[in-house]
């Protein structure tokens, strides 16, 4: 019974992955290819990685990683060839560049030390306007 249910599910499984689009023969080439179906979106679901999403645009972006994957590409110009072509959108992780990656990577860090500045400040302010209690006698 356990041994049908296995099989059952590898076969389920193997047709999954064969459902996906053709799965590259080189396991780390297809490692690298599944990393990159996740951090590219799909321009249909809009919050879905083409990983997860069912939309056939999502299955001919998975298809495409996987082309120039099996070509030789690196994963910077992978993640190039679909910016040109979808936008820097299609990125989960935009880049750091320029004034608008500098907002939108520092400004919480920025925001995070002006806040414990302020905390810090009211908090000596406090301190130096307390005055001592003298102790109540009974």
């Amino acid at each position: 019974m356990v041994i049908r249910a296995l099989f059952l599910t590898l076969a389920v499984f193997g047709f999954a992955l064969t459902s996906m689009g053709q799965v590259l023969d080189d396991p780390t080439e297809e490692a690298r290819a599944q990393a990159l179906m996740r951090e590219l979106r799909c321009v249909a679901c809009e919050n879905e990685p083409i990983s997860q999403s069912s939309a056939a645009i999502a299955e001919d972006m998975r298809a495409r990683v996987r082309v120039m994957v099996g070509e030789g590409a690196s994963d910077g110009e992978v993640r190039d060839w679909f910016e040109s072509r979808y936008g820097e959108f299609v990125l989960f992780r935009p880049k750091r560049t320029g004034l608008e990656g500098f907002i939108l990577w520092g400004a919480p860090f920025g925001l995070l030390v002006i806040g414990g500045l302020i905390a810090f400040g009211v908090a000596r302010r406090r301190k130096a306007g307390a005055e001592p209690v003298a102790p109540d006698e009974i």
